[in-house]
């Protein structure tokens, strides 16, 4: 995980709300590990492009950060949390100065693994512009 990554991670994981509807830190980077229970959060880098528009650099990264659950009302509900947590927050990235955070586009679907369980994923990508400090 990249240093925006791990910005968002602890911005995730410091917020009360999120955590008590998680019912603890179940935040991961990816994947859901095989051997976690649901709730939990998965966040990842869906693209990013450097700017180069000055000569300061700076970057513009969208995030996708989504609950799964086990029915797609309780990923919502989640959702909602992450959107508390990241929506026009100042994120703290060493070497960067973040001046926007926001999400853009909302993510919600079912999805049914071969066993026949379903997994609710809900949640937003969220984009990222930070300029070196």
């Amino acid at each position: 995980m990249n240093a925006a990554g791990s910005a968002i991670y602890s911005a995730l994981a410091g917020h009360a709300g999120l955590i008590a509807a998680l019912g603890g830190t179940a935040i991961w980077y990816g994947v859901v590990p095989r051997d976690r229970a649901l709730p939990g959060v998965v966040l990842s880098l869906a693209s990013g492009i450097e700017d180069n528009e000055t000569p300061t650099r700076s970057v513009n990264l969208v995030y996708q950060v989504t609950a799964v659950a086990s029915t797609l009302f309780q990923a919502g509900q989640i959702a909602e949390q992450i959107d508390a947590a990241l929506h026009g927050a100042t994120l703290t990235v060493t070497g960067w100065g973040n001046f926007w955070t926001a999400r853009e586009s909302v993510v919600s679907y079912l999805e049914i693994d071969p066993a026949g369980h379903s997994f609710g994923h809900a949640g937003g990508e969220y984009r990222v512009r930070m300029a070196v400090a």
